[in-house]
Order: C-alpha cells, then structure tokens, then sequence
C-alpha cells in the first residue's frame, strides 16, 4: 500500500493547526514517525467540511505500517467472489475513529515501551476533504518532541558553539600569525561561520518547539534559507579551490566565472522554492533538481583538481632547486590532501546512511545528526589546514639557495 502513498515533509510542531484541502488520495498524512512513550497524551479535534462516507481518522504503530506493505488493499470481493478493486478500509490500527463530518478523541498511548507512531486519514473511496482542526501529541512530562529528536537541540547548541568558535580562532590567525589571507580564505571563513550561524538557529527553532508544542514560520523559514546559502558557499570554496583560485593563480577566466555564478544562482532558486513549496511531491522535485546540480558541480570539481595537479606536476618537473620550486611541492601535497577531504566529502552521507538504517537505533536521531556535523568541522579544519596562507618553503630548498650564493662569493684571500 506504500507506493501509493507520499511521505509529507515532516510536521515541524508538535500542536498543529489543521487547514488544508488534500488531494485526492487514499491517505492523508498528519504525523508521519512520531517516537512516543507509553502514557503520552494524544488528543485529535477535526472536522470535514465535505462531509464524506468511508472515511476514518487512523494511529498506527511502525509495525502496523510496515505490515501495510505486506497487503493488497484493494481485497474487498463481489458478492460473486470476484474483486471489486475497491479499497478494504477494514485495516489494522492503533486507533481508529469513524471521520464522516468531524472526528475528536483523547486517549493516551497504553504500550509497554516506547515506539514510533504515524497518523492520517484514510479516505477509502479518495472523496474530497477540507480539513480544519487542531492535532496534538505530547509525550510524558510534557516533553513536545518525539523521542527521537529529544536531545537534538542539545547537539545543535553544541556543535554550532564548536563551528562559531573555530571561525574566530580562524579569524584571529588571519588577522594575527597569517597575516596575508586571500579572498578565498574568506570564502572559507564564511563557510565555517555560516555553518555555525544556520546550527544556531536551528537550535532556536527546535527549543521553542520543546518548550511550547510549535514554531513560527519566520524561525522556520529562516534557518532552512541560511542553510540553503551555507550550501552553496560550501560548494563554491571546494569549486574554486579545484579552480585554483589565489593558490595557483590570481584570476579565473570569463567562463569559470559564469559556470559558478550560474551554478550559484540556479542552486539558491531551487532551495527556496524547495522551503516555500507545501506538498511533498513538489518539494521532492525540487530537491533531486538541487541534488543533480550539485552532483554536476562535483563533476567539475574532480576534473578540475585533477588537471591542475598535473599542471603542478609538470611546473615541478621544469623547475630548478629553488624557494618557488619549494612553493610548487607545497601546493602539490595540499591539493594531494584535498583530493581525499573531498573523497571523504562525497562518501560521508553513504556512510552515514548505512549506519542510520542498519546500525543505530530509530531514536538516536541525535547520534546521526552529531555524526554529520563532526565529519563537516573535520573537513572544513582540513581545507583550512591544507591551504593556510603563506606555508613556509620546504627546509631543503633554503639551504640550497643558501649554499649556491656562498659558491657564488670570492674567498677572501683572493681579493686584492
């Protein structure tokens, strides 16, 4: 039965105000994945305005969903035995109530552990609906989160404390022991900063959410568009620093220009119009655009990178022992480490979603979460590691400069 539902967004508040006219499906989302504890309050007050038969508000556990999957809904037979392909509304639930008109209820959950739960309506014979009401699920001690994201504003606190520190300390070293950044340190430091900023605020959003039940659009909204523009910065420094931009040459030429304006521009349409859009199917089509640009921009960064190791490669190959040639050794080996941070970059969220479905529990949503972030500051700490401003030259090539200008020099005893 999965395949002919869709999976809504995810419901950013735990209290909900119901005003919406779905389409005309078989299921209606409402709460998709709530983690609850045995005794949590649900409590449910909706009401049809196109009032319609067949149609039920329903709870089911995550095992009951599962066993949706195992079943042909459309199992209602003819009175001659043969199917009607009508749908069987007489599925197993949770909790169930008739949804003719209006629907109200408050129970709590009675299970022996906790589990993960999903409500919505099923509307048997896909009738038009326009739906308004209130829903609410609270966990006990009033906790507004579902269990799996109840220790998640703790990690977005601590890791957007660890990003926004080591901006400043990157900063300071710019500013102090550095000394001769270049524009594309800057873009790195934005990228370090702005990740730091859109944790901040997501921890905002989501600590409201745990003291109160819901959310403001404006937090809502605001920390998904700053996230949306901390992404592309995050491709524009991997994108540039492949280019070779103020590390192998001053300038870029009018076409890479063009490509990364445009990647950026495209990328920053899509994004916002992936937080405004309010249906799943949308908001999905969006996100695999994004994700296929961005694909195509790491494309362009794996070229890149590797023509310019070659083109540093053979500068080397040409140069003499000197202080540039000891330059040219430095920026070999960074690009060399770049050449894995941005493997591992690539890898990271496979890695990351074997562990989420296979290894880690369903309610340590906050493992997953701190996990990302970590592999993030460990990539970004080696990029900025990796082409820090002005390396000193390699010790070889000064005491070979050194003894060249003293061959270079008359001994004493021969001037007269």
């Amino acid at each position: 039965m999965i395949s002919c539902l869709l999976l809504p967004r995810g419901v950013p508040a735990v209290f909900t105000q119901v005003d919406l006219q779905p389409p005309e499906t078989v299921w209606t989302w409402l709460f998709y994945d709530f983690g609850l504890a045995p005794l949590a309050d649900i409590e449910v007050d909706l009401t049809n305005d196109l009032p319609a038969n067949n149609t039920y508000v329903m709870m089911l556990t995550h095992a009951q969903w599962i066993a949706w999957n195992d079943l042909d809904p459309f199992t209602l037979l003819t009175p001659a035995g043969q199917p009607s392909g009508v749908l069987n509304s007489h599925l197993i639930s949770y909790w169930r109530r008739d949804f003719f008109s209006s629907a109200t209820g408050r129970f709590k959950v009675e299970a022996p552990r906790k589990d993960r739960y999903h409500l919505g309506i099923l509307n048997a014979q896909k009738h038009s609906m326009r739906l308004t009401g209130t829903l609410s699920l609270v966990n006990p001690g009033g906790q507004q989160l579902p269990l799996q994201q109840v220790r998640v504003p703790e990690v977005l606190l601590l890791t957007s404390t660890i990003f926004l520190l080591s901006g400043a300390c990157y900063g300071v070293l710019m500013l102090t022991t550095w000394r001769k950044p270049t524009a594309m340190h800057l873009v790195i430091l934005a990228a370090v900063n702005l990740k730091g900023l859109v944790l901040l605020l997501q921890w905002a959003d989501r600590s409201q959410v745990a003291r109160t039940g819901s959310n403001s659009v404006l937090s809502d909204i605001s920390w998904q568009l700053l996230d949306k523009v901390q992404t592309i910065v995050e491709l524009m420094m991997f994108l540039l620093i492949a280019l070779g931009w103020k590390f192998l040459r001053a300038t870029l030429n009018i076409t890479e220009i063009r490509v990364a304006v445009g990647i950026s521009v495209v990328s920053f349409y899509l994004g916002v119009f992936e937080v405004a859009c309010n249906t799943a199917s949308t908001c999905n089509g969006y996100q695999l655009s994004r994700y296929i640009l961005h694909s195509l921009c790491y494309l362009v960064v794996i070229v890149a990178m590797n023509f310019n190791l070659q083109m540093v490669h053979a500068q080397i190959a040409d140069a003499p022992a000197s202080l540039e040639a000891g330059k040219l050794y430095r920026k070999r080996r960074s690009y060399h480490i770049f050449r894995w941070i941005f493997l591992a970059f690539i890898i990271a969220p496979t890695v990351e979603l074997f562990l989420t479905v296979s290894v880690l529990p369903w309610d340590a949503v906050w493992v997953t979460l701190l996990l990302q972030q970590a592999r993030t500051w460990v990539i970004y700490t080696c990029v900025t590691v990796a082409f820090r401003p002005d390396p000193p030259p390699l010790r070889v090539f000064e005491l070979t400069v050194r003894t060249g200008d003293s061959d270079d020099e008359e001994p004493p005893g021969d001037q007269e």
